[in-house]
């Protein structure tokens, strides 16, 4: 578990930013109050009492920041923990990019998530289950019909020109037990598709 600095009474479990440090997903706990708290300040933004930044904490005293940058592109989602735990009163919240909700079927864009079981971040299996979750949303983006034993070649040419993306940039990685993909079908894919079936690269 990460812990909030700037709110010391709020816990994340997972958390995932792009590539310029800006926020895509959190999952964290807290009681009411300062749950409310968090989010009045976030959208605040950048007035006198508000926060665009925040900095989550792990065991080891890393900090790790996390940039807002504008909260009406946000979605949130809260639940409440059964009363008769250790920690008394708690809510789980989530907070998300709205793109990772739906995809962007006009261009073509979609996230894939996956929560991996605990301590099975890197395990294959789990990575495999996300791609698989890619290729699923490669199917349902494609404006060409993809069959499914293409699925490899398809992937490593996705790979390869990242049109399919993990969203675990070294230098803001992947916080907690969530991996996500981004994957994005421009028209060079769909002539890849047209190309390795006329080569035979693609059988049918």
């Amino acid at each position: 578990m990460y812990q909030i600095e700037e709110f010391s009474e709020l816990w994340v479990d997972a958390c995932l930013r792009n590539s310029d440090g800006r926020l895509m997903f959190l999952s964290y706990f807290g009681r009411d109050g300062s749950v409310m708290q968090f989010m009045a300040s976030l959208e605040l933004g950048k007035t006198e009492r508000g926060l665009n930044r925040f900095h989550l904490v792990d065991a080891n005293g890393q900090r790790h920041p996390v940039d807002v940058e504008g909260t009406e592109r946000l979605g949130k989602h809260a639940a409440r923990l059964p009363k008769q735990n250790l920690f008394g009163p708690l809510s789980h919240n989530w907070i998300y990019d709205k793109t990772l909700q739906s995809p962007d079927r006009a261009n073509r864009i979609a996230w894939v998530m996956h929560r991996p079981a605990d301590g099975q971040m890197r395990a294959p299996t789990e990575v495999d289950a996300l791609y698989r979750k890619a290729w699923q949303a490669m199917v349902d983006l494609s404006p060409v019909a993809l069959l499914n034993h293409w699925r490899q070649p398809c992937m490593d040419w996705c790979r390869e020109k990242r049109a399919v993306e993990l969203l675990d940039d070294p230098v803001y990685p992947a916080l907690g037990q969530v991996m996500a993909l981004r994957v994005s079908l421009s028209d060079h894919f769909v002539q890849f598709v047209s190309d390795g079936v006329r080569d035979g690269l693609l059988e049918a």
